[in-house]
């Protein structure tokens, strides 16, 4: 590798680095546990994968989706029981990761391409307004609020009043990224970094103007110790176990392949002489990105933290901003573990709205009601299969029926709903879900 090509995979790297490090504190929050696993979960995870997968722009680390399925499993198989969140997680990561493997070592990564897309269409719109919405409290400067709190809505403000700094601040912020983010596009390198930009805006705002809203407060420096997890802690029903890591597994491999494969065939850029500026990528192979999620869910397990997947914005970010090759998250991964060891005081002021407000800026591309619209007007039974899994995905979560004892429908329902009526629906007529 030459010297330009170096350079490009640093400057990519420490770009995805000023972005991972504050997302992923937000998406631990959104996983429901403490910022700092987040920064865990960015470390060796995020070099593995580059290293035993096959593409060569894919950017592994938390993702929002894997973290909302992440906090369904774990509140669900400790029965609400907080003080097992993290260790519950740990366990998540590991089987989520095994079974990832074995599926590559199966040659099952083609399977994935057969997954319905309608049904992955409405699952993630409706999933993406759930984060979305969840991280309202962190705007408000509240405490996590549950469906049975908004049934009496003044005693919840008369308790846990709004904090309008909070309120304040989250705008600001949310304005400062929308700016930065899709008003400079002229300066990528510059529209990038908003995510990094807003979280410097916060710091300096919190710690200069005696901010009153919740902060993240103290974040414990040093690198995580590496131990496998307890398999003896577990009291939950493995039945449900089992059926969260499949659901965590598919959807974030799904994210992870999906991202991967459309930067592969996007064409090199060129320079002013009209001469590609480097080779186009290796072909992104299933079984093998498959087999680097799945190493990367177990290194995030060992280092005591959550599950993780590829990530479709730090991936684009990744090719926009020059990468070569996989050392750019390599990179990514030392200025994480430099930050972990020096500067997680400097994060101690950064106020939680701001961590909702990235939370919201990420997924808020994702609920695409203009693509379910105009799959239905295309086809209309493709279409209703879509609208339907978008509005169980909603309804499952608050009906909470109990499937059997100790399991309710939660988000999880609503894709394996989507599923079934894309499989009856395939049955009787063939000729719409081709």
């Amino acid at each position: 590798m030459n010297r330009e090509y170096l350079t490009r995979d640093v400057i990519a790297g420490t770009t995805i680095a000023m972005i991972i490090i504050p997302q992923s504190m937000a998406y631990a929050t959104l996983a429901d546990v403490p910022p700092v696993y987040g920064l865990y979960a960015a470390l060796l995870p995020v070099a593995v994968a580059a290293f035993f997968g096959s593409s060569r722009y894919l950017a592994t680390g938390p993702v929002a989706m894997v973290c909302l399925l992440t906090s369904v499993a774990i509140s669900s198989l400790s029965f609400g029981d907080t003080s097992l969140y993290i260790t519950y997680a740990v366990i998540l990561a590991m089987t989520v990761g095994v079974f990832q493997i074995a599926l590559s070592l199966v040659r099952a990564g083609n399977v994935f391409d057969k997954i319905p897309e309608h049904v992955l269409l409405g699952f993630t719109s409706a999933a993406a307004l759930i984060i979305a919405t969840s991280q309202l409290s962190k705007v408000f400067g509240l405490s996590k609020i549950s469906l049975s709190d908004l049934s009496n809505i003044n005693q919840l403000l008369t308790e846990t009043p709004i904090s309008f700094e909070a309120f304040f601040l989250s705008i600001i912020v949310l304005s400062l990224m929308y700016i930065i983010k899709y008003k400079f596009t002229k300066f990528m390198t510059f529209s990038n970094l908003a995510v990094f930009f807003a979280v410097l805006f916060s710091i300096l705002f919190a710690s200069n103007y005696s901010y009153n809203g919740p902060i993240v407060g103290f974040i414990p420096s040093g690198i995580p110790e590496m131990t496998l997890p307890s398999l003896q802690v577990f009291t939950g029903s493995i039945p449900m176990l089992i059926i969260h890591t499949v659901i965590i597994a598919f959807v974030g491999f799904m994210e992870a392949i999906a991202i991967a494969k459309q930067l592969y065939v996007k064409k090199p850029p060129k320079d002013q002489n009209g001469v590609e500026l480097y080779k186009n990528p290796t072909p992104v192979d299933s079984n093998q990105e498959l087999f680097g999620q799945g190493l990367s869910n177990i290194t995030s397990s060992i280092s005591g933290s959550i599950p993780v997947s590829g990530s479709f914005s730090r991936s684009a970010v990744n090719e926009s901003s020059g990468a070569y090759s996989g050392l750019s998250s390599i990179i990514t991964m030392i200025v994480v573990g430099a930050t972990l060891l020096f500067a997680t005081p400097l994060l101690h002021n950064l106020p939680e709205a701001t961590l909702g407000v990235i939370v919201i800026f990420a997924v808020i591309p994702l609920i695409k009601v203009k693509e379910l619209n105009k799959l239905y007007r295309e086809n209309i039974g493709l279409g209703s299969i879509a609208w339907l899994t978008f509005f169980s995905t909603l309804i499952f979560p608050m009906l909470s029926i109990e499937l059997f004892e100790g399991v309710k429908t939660h988000i999880w329902t609503g894709i394996i709903f989507g599923f079934i009526l894309h499989m009856l629906f395939a049955k009787k007529y063939p000729a719409q879900v081709e």
